[in-house]
């Protein structure tokens, strides 16, 4: 019985799902830090919302191992300046978050 596929090489075959389609849904995960809290550390990190244009919030883990978003839409971390190492938010002592947004570059 004879097959009516094309037999190609391994990896050529047409897919209907692309590579930048699966990129595209995957949040991206930056900036990890720790931040004293009264329940000891928490972990904040910034992680984009694809379904929300990449919107770029921060959320922390608590104690508990609760998570919590702590910038809520329509707020987005974003920061142009890419010089010193510095990123788009981050902790103070008192664990407030500061945070340049991206529409106006103000902190």
């Amino acid at each position: 019985m004879a097959s009516s596929l094309p037999r190609l090489p391994y990896g050529t075959w047409p897919s209907p799902i692309s590579a930048a389609s699966v990129a595209a849904a995957s949040p991206r995960y930056e900036g990890a830090a720790f931040v004293a809290a009264p329940d000891g550390e928490e972990i904040w990190w910034g992680q984009s919302v694809p379904a929300e244009n990449g919107r770029t919030t921060v959320r922390r883990r608590l104690a508990d191992g609760t998570v919590e978003e702590l910038l809520p839409a329509p707020w987005n971390a974003r920061s142009r300046v890419h010089e010193y190492g510095g990123g788009p938010w981050a902790a103070t002592d008192d664990g407030a978050l500061c945070f340049v947004e991206k529409t106006d570059q103000r902190i």
